[in-house]
Protein backbone atom coordinates (compact mmCIF):
# COMPACT_ATOMS: atom_id res chain seq x y z
CA UNK A 1 0.00 0.00 0.00
CA UNK A 2 1.70 3.48 -1.06
CA UNK A 3 2.31 6.11 1.83
CA UNK A 4 -0.07 8.98 1.25
CA UNK A 5 1.24 12.29 0.40
CA UNK A 6 2.18 14.54 3.14
CA UNK A 7 1.24 18.61 3.67
CA UNK A 8 4.13 20.31 4.55
CA UNK A 9 3.72 24.21 5.75
CA UNK A 10 4.18 27.54 4.07
CA UNK A 11 4.78 30.96 6.03
CA UNK A 12 3.42 32.91 2.95
CA UNK A 13 1.07 31.98 0.13
CA UNK A 14 0.24 34.08 -2.22
CA UNK A 15 -1.90 33.54 -5.63
CA UNK A 16 -0.57 35.12 -8.88
CA UNK A 17 -1.63 35.99 -12.55
CA UNK A 18 0.30 36.11 -15.41
CA UNK A 19 1.41 39.62 -16.22
CA UNK A 20 3.48 41.93 -14.53
CA UNK A 21 1.87 40.07 -11.11
CA UNK A 22 4.16 37.11 -12.07
CA UNK A 23 7.20 39.00 -13.78
CA UNK A 24 7.40 41.05 -11.27
CA UNK A 25 7.80 38.37 -8.45
CA UNK A 26 9.98 36.54 -10.47
CA UNK A 27 12.55 38.96 -11.47
CA UNK A 28 12.70 40.04 -7.70
CA UNK A 29 13.33 36.76 -6.47
CA UNK A 30 16.47 36.20 -9.16
CA UNK A 31 17.73 39.76 -7.63
CA UNK A 32 17.32 38.59 -4.34
CA UNK A 33 18.86 35.33 -4.61
CA UNK A 34 22.46 34.75 -2.49
CA UNK A 35 23.12 30.95 -2.87
CA UNK A 36 21.49 29.14 -5.49
CA UNK A 37 18.87 29.13 -8.10
CA UNK A 38 16.73 26.53 -10.17
CA UNK A 39 14.73 27.75 -13.06
CA UNK A 40 12.89 25.05 -14.77
CA UNK A 41 10.13 25.50 -17.70
CA UNK A 42 8.72 24.22 -20.73
CA UNK A 43 8.87 27.23 -22.59
CA UNK A 44 11.98 29.72 -22.08
CA UNK A 45 12.15 32.37 -25.26
CA UNK A 46 14.70 34.61 -26.43
CA UNK A 47 12.21 37.28 -26.84
CA UNK A 48 12.25 40.51 -24.61
CA UNK A 49 11.17 38.33 -21.62
CA UNK A 50 13.42 36.05 -21.81
CA UNK A 51 16.37 38.37 -23.02
CA UNK A 52 15.64 39.98 -19.54
CA UNK A 53 15.52 36.99 -17.57
CA UNK A 54 19.36 36.29 -18.86
CA UNK A 55 20.61 39.45 -17.97
CA UNK A 56 18.92 38.52 -14.51
CA UNK A 57 20.63 35.36 -13.86
CA UNK A 58 23.71 36.29 -15.33
CA UNK A 59 24.13 39.29 -12.75
CA UNK A 60 23.30 36.45 -10.28
CA UNK A 61 26.04 34.57 -11.26
CA UNK A 62 28.29 37.52 -10.97
CA UNK A 63 26.70 37.84 -7.27
CA UNK A 64 28.06 34.10 -7.04
CA UNK A 65 25.12 32.53 -7.11
CA UNK A 66 24.31 29.01 -8.41
CA UNK A 67 22.34 29.31 -11.93
CA UNK A 68 20.92 25.89 -12.89
CA UNK A 69 18.28 27.01 -16.04
CA UNK A 70 16.57 23.79 -17.39
CA UNK A 71 14.35 23.96 -19.98
CA UNK A 72 12.26 21.46 -22.19
CA UNK A 73 13.87 20.63 -25.45
CA UNK A 74 10.48 20.51 -27.36
CA UNK A 75 9.00 23.24 -25.73
CA UNK A 76 11.64 25.82 -26.20
CA UNK A 77 12.59 24.31 -29.76
CA UNK A 78 12.72 27.74 -30.95
CA UNK A 79 15.64 29.00 -28.70
CA UNK A 80 18.40 30.05 -30.69
CA UNK A 81 21.63 28.43 -30.74
CA UNK A 82 23.42 31.68 -30.50
CA UNK A 83 21.06 32.27 -26.91
CA UNK A 84 22.15 29.10 -25.46
CA UNK A 85 26.08 29.89 -26.26
CA UNK A 86 25.44 33.41 -24.84
CA UNK A 87 23.96 31.75 -21.71
CA UNK A 88 26.43 28.94 -21.02
CA UNK A 89 29.25 31.74 -21.86
CA UNK A 90 27.92 34.42 -19.01
CA UNK A 91 28.01 31.16 -16.61
CA UNK A 92 24.82 29.76 -16.45
CA UNK A 93 24.65 26.60 -16.08
CA UNK A 94 22.35 25.31 -18.44
CA UNK A 95 20.60 21.90 -19.90
CA UNK A 96 17.86 20.63 -22.26
CA UNK A 97 15.49 18.12 -20.50
CA UNK A 98 15.13 14.78 -23.10
CA UNK A 99 16.91 16.24 -26.30
CA UNK A 100 14.91 15.46 -29.38
CA UNK A 101 17.81 13.50 -30.84
CA UNK A 102 19.77 11.01 -29.73
CA UNK A 103 22.56 10.13 -32.48
CA UNK A 104 20.94 10.26 -35.58
CA UNK A 105 17.11 8.48 -33.27
CA UNK A 106 13.88 11.10 -32.85
CA UNK A 107 13.31 10.34 -29.35
CA UNK A 108 10.04 11.81 -27.74
CA UNK A 109 11.05 11.32 -24.30
CA UNK A 110 8.69 12.82 -21.32
CA UNK A 111 8.38 16.41 -21.75
CA UNK A 112 9.07 18.70 -18.82
CA UNK A 113 6.17 20.77 -18.28
CA UNK A 114 5.98 22.12 -15.41
CA UNK A 115 7.28 25.88 -14.48
CA UNK A 116 9.06 26.37 -11.31
CA UNK A 117 11.32 29.21 -10.08
CA UNK A 118 13.11 28.63 -6.53
CA UNK A 119 15.56 30.52 -4.84
CA UNK A 120 17.48 29.65 -1.80
CA UNK A 121 15.27 26.80 -1.38
CA UNK A 122 13.06 29.47 0.32
CA UNK A 123 10.75 31.38 -1.45
CA UNK A 124 9.31 29.93 -5.25
CA UNK A 125 7.16 30.56 -7.93
CA UNK A 126 5.04 27.61 -9.62
CA UNK A 127 2.50 27.70 -12.21
CA UNK A 128 1.57 27.63 -15.38
CA UNK A 129 3.63 30.96 -16.59
CA UNK A 130 6.11 30.36 -18.96
CA UNK A 131 8.78 33.05 -19.85
CA UNK A 132 7.70 33.69 -22.67
CA UNK A 133 6.02 37.77 -23.93
CA UNK A 134 2.66 35.92 -24.49
CA UNK A 135 2.30 36.00 -20.55
CA UNK A 136 3.30 39.47 -20.23
CA UNK A 137 1.73 41.85 -22.81
CA UNK A 138 1.39 45.09 -22.06
CA UNK A 139 -0.37 48.23 -23.04
CA UNK A 140 -3.28 47.95 -25.61
CA UNK A 141 -2.87 44.15 -25.53
CA UNK A 142 -3.71 41.78 -22.91
CA UNK A 143 -1.21 38.76 -21.61
CA UNK A 144 -2.22 34.93 -22.23
CA UNK A 145 -4.60 33.98 -18.78
CA UNK A 146 -2.68 32.02 -16.70
CA UNK A 147 -1.70 31.54 -12.97
CA UNK A 148 0.89 30.59 -10.38
CA UNK A 149 1.10 30.53 -6.89
CA UNK A 150 4.37 32.41 -4.67
CA UNK A 151 5.57 30.18 -1.62
CA UNK A 152 7.72 30.45 0.97
CA UNK A 153 8.64 28.46 4.57
CA UNK A 154 8.93 24.56 4.95
CA UNK A 155 7.31 23.83 1.57
CA UNK A 156 10.58 24.93 -0.26
CA UNK A 157 12.63 22.13 0.77
CA UNK A 158 10.25 19.57 -0.89
CA UNK A 159 10.27 21.85 -3.99
CA UNK A 160 14.54 22.65 -3.57
CA UNK A 161 14.95 18.68 -3.45
CA UNK A 162 12.78 17.80 -6.78
CA UNK A 163 14.39 20.66 -8.97
CA UNK A 164 17.70 19.36 -7.58
CA UNK A 165 16.80 15.88 -8.47
CA UNK A 166 15.29 16.61 -11.72
CA UNK A 167 18.37 19.02 -12.27
CA UNK A 168 20.99 16.20 -11.55
CA UNK A 169 19.11 12.97 -12.71
CA UNK A 170 18.91 11.55 -9.51
CA UNK A 171 15.35 10.46 -10.15
CA UNK A 172 12.08 11.47 -7.79
CA UNK A 173 12.43 13.72 -5.29
CA UNK A 174 11.85 12.84 -1.33
CA UNK A 175 9.43 14.35 0.58
CA UNK A 176 10.75 16.72 3.78
CA UNK A 177 11.09 14.17 6.44
CA UNK A 178 9.32 17.24 8.86
CA UNK A 179 5.91 17.29 7.03
CA UNK A 180 3.16 16.11 8.95
CA UNK A 181 0.10 14.99 7.40
CA UNK A 182 -2.05 15.85 10.86
CA UNK A 183 0.15 18.92 12.84
CA UNK A 184 -1.12 19.14 16.10
CA UNK A 185 0.83 22.31 16.26
CA UNK A 186 -0.17 25.20 13.60
CA UNK A 187 3.02 25.93 12.03
CA UNK A 188 1.73 28.44 8.85
CA UNK A 189 -0.65 27.50 5.68
CA UNK A 190 -0.90 23.55 4.56
CA UNK A 191 0.75 23.26 1.33
CA UNK A 192 1.30 20.22 -0.71
CA UNK A 193 4.17 19.61 -3.68
CA UNK A 194 2.17 17.34 -6.06
CA UNK A 195 3.92 15.78 -9.43
CA UNK A 196 2.76 13.69 -11.87
CA UNK A 197 5.48 11.88 -13.87
CA UNK A 198 5.15 8.54 -15.86
CA UNK A 199 8.61 7.85 -15.42
CA UNK A 200 8.23 6.86 -11.92
CA UNK A 201 4.77 5.94 -12.34
CA UNK A 202 3.91 9.33 -9.86
CA UNK A 203 0.17 10.05 -10.48
CA UNK A 204 0.10 12.75 -7.73
CA UNK A 205 -2.14 15.53 -8.94
CA UNK A 206 -4.56 13.38 -11.29
CA UNK A 207 -5.09 11.46 -7.84
CA UNK A 208 -5.82 14.12 -5.64
CA UNK A 209 -8.27 15.87 -8.17
CA UNK A 210 -10.49 12.59 -8.90
CA UNK A 211 -10.62 12.40 -4.64
CA UNK A 212 -11.30 15.96 -4.42
CA UNK A 213 -13.98 15.76 -6.48
CA UNK A 214 -15.16 12.42 -5.41
CA UNK A 215 -15.36 14.38 -1.51
CA UNK A 216 -17.03 17.59 -2.94
CA UNK A 217 -20.04 18.70 -0.70
CA UNK A 218 -20.75 21.92 -2.43
CA UNK A 219 -18.83 23.52 -5.11
CA UNK A 220 -16.20 22.40 -8.00
CA UNK A 221 -14.91 25.23 -10.32
CA UNK A 222 -12.26 23.93 -13.00
CA UNK A 223 -10.17 26.28 -15.33
CA UNK A 224 -8.84 24.23 -17.92
CA UNK A 225 -6.94 25.33 -20.92
CA UNK A 226 -6.80 22.08 -22.27
CA UNK A 227 -9.45 19.68 -20.93
CA UNK A 228 -9.82 16.65 -22.29
CA UNK A 229 -11.42 14.54 -19.18
CA UNK A 230 -11.08 10.90 -19.05
CA UNK A 231 -13.52 8.45 -17.96
CA UNK A 232 -12.51 8.72 -14.25
CA UNK A 233 -12.58 12.72 -14.37
CA UNK A 234 -16.26 12.40 -16.10
CA UNK A 235 -17.72 10.26 -13.50
CA UNK A 236 -16.63 12.16 -10.76
CA UNK A 237 -17.50 15.58 -12.08
CA UNK A 238 -21.30 13.55 -12.84
CA UNK A 239 -21.54 12.09 -9.20
CA UNK A 240 -20.78 15.62 -8.04
CA UNK A 241 -23.46 17.09 -9.99
CA UNK A 242 -25.85 14.35 -9.00
CA UNK A 243 -25.07 15.37 -5.04
CA UNK A 244 -26.21 18.64 -6.32
CA UNK A 245 -22.79 19.94 -5.71
CA UNK A 246 -22.64 23.18 -8.08
CA UNK A 247 -20.24 22.78 -10.83
CA UNK A 248 -19.00 25.23 -13.05
CA UNK A 249 -15.75 24.81 -15.84
CA UNK A 250 -13.79 27.63 -17.61
CA UNK A 251 -12.75 26.82 -20.58
CA UNK A 252 -10.96 28.69 -23.93
CA UNK A 253 -13.40 30.74 -26.20
CA UNK A 254 -10.13 30.82 -28.18
CA UNK A 255 -7.44 28.60 -27.80
CA UNK A 256 -3.45 28.34 -29.30
CA UNK A 257 -4.61 24.51 -30.20
CA UNK A 258 -7.68 25.12 -32.44
CA UNK A 259 -7.86 21.12 -32.87
CA UNK A 260 -7.85 20.64 -29.26
CA UNK A 261 -10.44 23.13 -28.77
CA UNK A 262 -12.50 21.30 -31.25
CA UNK A 263 -11.97 18.07 -29.00
CA UNK A 264 -13.31 19.94 -26.00
CA UNK A 265 -16.42 21.61 -27.89
CA UNK A 266 -17.45 17.68 -28.30
CA UNK A 267 -17.61 17.19 -24.74
CA UNK A 268 -19.99 20.39 -24.15
CA UNK A 269 -23.21 18.55 -24.66
CA UNK A 270 -22.31 16.06 -22.19
CA UNK A 271 -21.24 18.57 -19.89
CA UNK A 272 -24.60 20.65 -19.72
CA UNK A 273 -26.44 17.37 -19.71
CA UNK A 274 -25.78 16.79 -16.72
CA UNK A 275 -25.80 20.30 -15.38
CA UNK A 276 -22.18 21.26 -15.37
CA UNK A 277 -22.36 24.95 -16.21
CA UNK A 278 -19.32 26.07 -19.51
CA UNK A 279 -18.12 29.76 -19.30
CA UNK A 280 -15.81 30.61 -22.44
CA UNK A 281 -12.99 33.01 -21.96
CA UNK A 282 -12.70 34.82 -25.18
CA UNK A 283 -10.46 38.22 -24.24
CA UNK A 284 -7.35 36.44 -24.92
CA UNK A 285 -5.82 32.71 -24.82
CA UNK A 286 -6.61 30.67 -21.89
CA UNK A 287 -3.81 28.97 -20.67
CA UNK A 288 -4.04 28.24 -16.78
CA UNK A 289 -4.67 25.39 -15.03
CA UNK A 290 -6.75 25.33 -11.46
CA UNK A 291 -9.10 23.73 -9.77
CA UNK A 292 -11.07 25.00 -6.22
CA UNK A 293 -13.80 22.64 -4.21
CA UNK A 294 -15.86 23.45 -1.91
CA UNK A 295 -14.41 26.11 0.50
CA UNK A 296 -10.89 25.62 1.55
CA UNK A 297 -9.07 23.23 -1.42
CA UNK A 298 -7.42 25.11 -4.44
CA UNK A 299 -4.97 23.32 -6.64
CA UNK A 300 -2.74 25.38 -9.25
CA UNK A 301 -0.19 24.47 -11.51
CA UNK A 302 1.33 22.57 -15.00
CA UNK A 303 -1.24 19.92 -14.80
CA UNK A 304 -4.29 19.85 -17.78
CA UNK A 305 -7.01 17.43 -17.43
CA UNK A 306 -6.15 14.95 -20.54
CA UNK A 307 -4.28 11.83 -20.73
CA UNK A 308 -0.76 14.19 -22.03
CA UNK A 309 -0.27 15.83 -18.87
CA UNK A 310 -1.65 12.46 -17.18
CA UNK A 311 0.58 9.90 -18.93
CA UNK A 312 3.60 12.04 -20.70
CA UNK A 313 4.77 15.11 -19.03
CA UNK A 314 6.39 15.94 -15.52
CA UNK A 315 3.66 18.22 -14.55
CA UNK A 316 3.93 20.30 -10.75
CA UNK A 317 1.01 21.62 -8.99
CA UNK A 318 0.47 23.05 -5.31
CA UNK A 319 -2.39 22.19 -3.15
CA UNK A 320 -3.59 25.04 -0.59
CA UNK A 321 -5.78 23.67 2.48
CA UNK A 322 -6.59 27.10 3.33
CA UNK A 323 -10.13 28.96 3.55
CA UNK A 324 -8.71 32.70 3.09
CA UNK A 325 -6.63 31.76 0.20
CA UNK A 326 -9.34 29.77 -1.39
CA UNK A 327 -11.47 33.26 -0.89
CA UNK A 328 -8.57 35.39 -3.05
CA UNK A 329 -9.16 32.87 -5.53
CA UNK A 330 -13.02 32.49 -5.73
CA UNK A 331 -12.66 36.61 -6.45
CA UNK A 332 -10.55 35.77 -9.15
CA UNK A 333 -12.58 33.64 -10.28
CA UNK A 334 -15.58 35.36 -10.25
CA UNK A 335 -14.06 38.23 -11.90
CA UNK A 336 -12.71 35.68 -15.29
CA UNK A 337 -16.79 34.53 -15.23
CA UNK A 338 -18.02 38.22 -15.15
CA UNK A 339 -15.97 38.68 -18.48
CA UNK A 340 -16.95 35.40 -19.90
CA UNK A 341 -19.32 33.81 -21.99
CA UNK A 342 -22.23 31.36 -20.05
CA UNK A 343 -22.63 28.81 -22.46
CA UNK A 344 -26.21 27.55 -22.12
CA UNK A 345 -28.11 24.24 -24.34
CA UNK A 346 -29.57 26.99 -26.54
CA UNK A 347 -26.11 28.39 -27.41
CA UNK A 348 -24.55 25.08 -27.90
CA UNK A 349 -27.36 23.79 -30.09
CA UNK A 350 -27.11 26.81 -32.22
CA UNK A 351 -23.74 25.80 -32.95
CA UNK A 352 -23.88 22.06 -33.08
CA UNK A 353 -25.11 21.88 -36.92
CA UNK A 354 -23.89 18.50 -38.48
CA UNK A 355 -20.91 19.70 -39.92
CA UNK A 356 -19.63 21.64 -36.67
CA UNK A 357 -20.55 18.10 -34.72
CA UNK A 358 -18.36 16.20 -37.23
CA UNK A 359 -15.37 18.51 -36.82
CA UNK A 360 -15.39 18.29 -32.81
CA UNK A 361 -16.16 14.60 -33.22
CA UNK A 362 -13.32 14.03 -35.62
CA UNK A 363 -10.96 16.13 -33.87
CA UNK A 364 -11.60 13.97 -30.89
CA UNK A 365 -10.73 11.24 -32.29
CA UNK A 366 -7.45 12.73 -33.83
CA UNK A 367 -6.20 13.79 -30.41
CA UNK A 368 -7.13 10.81 -28.48
CA UNK A 369 -5.22 8.94 -30.95
CA UNK A 370 -2.18 11.20 -30.86
CA UNK A 371 -2.62 10.71 -27.40
CA UNK A 372 -2.40 6.99 -27.52
CA UNK A 373 0.52 6.88 -30.06
CA UNK A 374 2.76 9.23 -28.33
CA UNK A 375 2.48 7.38 -25.00
CA UNK A 376 2.93 3.74 -26.83
CA UNK A 377 6.41 5.38 -28.03
CA UNK A 378 7.42 6.55 -25.11
CA UNK A 379 6.78 3.39 -22.99
CA UNK A 380 8.94 1.58 -25.58
CA UNK A 381 11.80 4.51 -25.19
Amino acid sequence: MKKKTSYNFASEVEFVNSGDDFFERANKIIRNSLHKIHLQTYIFSDDSTGLETIKLLTGAVERGVEVNLLIDAFGSHELKSETIETIKECGINFRMHSPLFKGIKLHFGRRLHHKILIADGKEALIGGINFDDKYRLKGADTPWLDFAVYVKGNICDDISDMCERLWSKKGYFRRNKKASKAPTKPQGILVKLQQNDWLYRRKGISTSIINALRSAQSSVTLVESYFLPGTRTRVALKNASKRNVKVRVILPGVSDVKVVKNATSYWYAWLLRNNIEIYEWNKTILHGKLIVVDNDWVSIGSYNINHLSHFSSIETNVEVKDKDFRTKVSWELDRIIQSSKKISNVENEKRANPLQMFLWWSSFQFVRFMFRFQYAILSKE
